[in-house]
């Protein structure tokens, strides 16, 4: 538990012109202003929080934000999103936020290119237009609104869908309006090679 003055005390005895002080300090002396927080013993956030007051040109750092690191993942290939091609092949490594990898590295993370259109649609801000990249996790249970890769052996073509079950049978829906949903019969032979959990893209490779 934190302990330190109450927010009423900083408000109301601290200093008349607060904002203005805090400023001044910023400016002139922030040794002055970290003792200041030591002090009270809050940090810069809390201080913003429990005044009003934000501290000029303060870090992301400096107001508890955590920084983001990147971390490397394979991508080993290429997926159809409906009209592209697909093919597996070990084709470099994509960084992506550490905090991905965190939290999905157990299932087994893997990245793949999207080739094709179907799951991309302009009046979805969270469409995935071809040239982007899918991070997948390979062992993660799939379940309804997932985004999943599913191999149709039959095909010979891996592709990029949302997986939607109905009435016994499972159903690759595309975002694309003028591509239709692939429907899964029982005697289909789909593999489900992973969960989507994460979707980015190099703005030079991306194609609309």
């Amino acid at each position: 538990m934190r302990v330190g003055r109450s927010q009423g005390w900083v408000s109301q005895e601290l200093l008349r012109d607060t904002e203005k002080t805090v400023k001044y300090l910023w400016a002139r002396d922030k040794e002055a202003l970290d003792a200041l927080l030591n002090a009270l013993r809050w940090t810069p956030e809390e201080f913003t929080r429990a005044t009003g007051i934000e501290l000029p040109g303060a870090s992301l750092e400096r107001m508890g934000a955590r920084p983001v690191t990147m971390t490397t993942v394979p991508l080993l290939g290429v997926v159809s999103a409906g009209r592209g091609t697909s093919h597996a092949e070990p084709m470099g490594e994509i960084e992506v936020s550490s905090e991905v990898v965190e939290r999905y590295g157990s299932y087994g993370l893997y990245a793949l290119e999207v080739d094709g259109d179907s799951m991309f649609c302009e009046d979805l801000p969270y469409s995935i237009p071809p040239g982007s990249f899918v991070v997948v996790a390979r062992d993660l249970e799939p379940r309804p609104g997932d985004l999943v890769i599913a191999w149709l052996k039959g095909k010979g073509v891996g592709y990029l869908k949302e997986l939607e079950r109905r009435r016994g049978h499972q159903v690759l829906k595309s975002w694309n309006p003028e591509v239709p949903p692939i429907v899964v019969s029982p005697e289909d032979q789909v593999e489900v090679q992973g969960v989507v959990v994460h979707v980015g893209f190099d703005p030079r490779k991306v194609r609309r």
